[in-house]
């Protein structure tokens, strides 16, 4: 069995709308592998819903319970920082793009989903980017 993670974008849009994009992502969801996510992208998600009001505090704070339920959670560590240093320079990420693949790098995963990243591109021969929407 494989493990995947999951970035923020993906858990606003599954908060948020019933679109297409929603059902895809449930489809991404609906496995026997292991998803995990971090505080980090739990941190994101929470930042964007307050500041696009898209969700009230209570909802916001539901869905934080409900995917720390479902997802394992990965710990940034200082280990995790230090290792992104040298991802950050080498795939030319941004610092918190670098800390979730960082993460996902620990957390032996060999999907990462997002859409604010280079579809299909492989990170250190073990992590595929991967866009669920293309």
């Amino acid at each position: 069995m494989s493990s995947f993670f999951v970035d923020s974008n993906l858990l606003i849009y599954l908060a948020t709308t019933d679109t297409d994009k929603t059902a895809r992502i449930k489809t991404v969801l609906n496995t026997d592998n292991t998803a995990f996510i971090s505080v980090q992208v739990l941190n994101e998600f929470t930042a964007v819903c307050f500041k696009k009001k898209l969700l009230t505090p209570e909802q916001i704070e539901k869905y934080v319970l409900e995917y720390k339920l479902y997802f394992e959670t990965a710990d940034v560590t200082f280990a995790t920082v230090s290792l992104c240093f040298a991802i950050k320079e080498k795939y030319k990420y941004s610092w918190y793009d670098s800390l979730i693949i960082t993460a996902a790098l620990q957390n032996n995963c060999t999907n990462l989903y997002t859409e604010d990243m280079q579809h299909n591109q492989i990170i250190e021969n073990t992590l595929t980017i991967i866009n669920p929407f293309i």
